[in-house]
């Protein structure tokens, strides 16, 4: 086979080919998924529900407006 000045400097360009060729794959596979997230339809109104929430006049800790206590024994809630 090929040996000495000439077998390393194929190896060389074969190395520098294959990261070149990888690089541009992974490349390509980021801008495939940002294309497909981005035309993803949107759903509207998807938002989490929101509750009030009210102050403990005990401890100071907000709490759901329905919640039975704030976890202190002492708290109205």
């Amino acid at each position: 086979m090929l040996s000495g000045p000439l077998g390393k400097l194929l190896v060389l360009i074969a190395v520098v080919a294959i990261v070149w060729y990888g690089w541009k794959y992974v490349n390509r596979l980021g801008q495939v998924s940002a294309e497909e997230r981005r035309r993803a339809p949107r759903r509207k109104g998807a938002s989490l529900p929101t509750e009030d929430m009210t102050k403990c006049r005990v401890c100071g800790a907000y709490v759901t407006a329905a919640a039975t206590n704030c976890g202190r024994p002492d708290c109205p809630y």
